[in-house]
């Protein structure tokens, strides 16, 4: 059976194949993770911020890095304010 293409809203929102969710989740009931919060947290505010920075054409390769890894930082920071208890 051939994969549907269409864009599902599972990826929409958080950037994350339909399949790959699945094993996200997973591995968050695995370790105790509350996987909703893992994707309005980290997820989301990730693949909003990664198409934001799309917009950014003449970038070298090493300071898109750099870019990058500094806003996922600061995603975790933020996240790891919200856990919930």
């Amino acid at each position: 059976m051939a994969k549907d293409k269409t864009i599902n809203s599972i990826f929409l929102h958080y950037g994350v194949q339909s399949d790959d969710m699945q094993i996200i989740e997973q591995a968050c009931r695995d370790n105790d993770i509350d996987a909703e919060w893992l994707k309005e947290q980290i997820l989301k505010p990730y693949n909003s911020q990664r198409n934001d920075d799309n917009a950014v054409k003449d970038e070298k390769a090493d300071e898109k890095e750099k870019r990058e890894k500094k806003m996922v930082n600061k995603i975790l920071k933020k996240a790891l304010k919200n856990i919930p208890s």
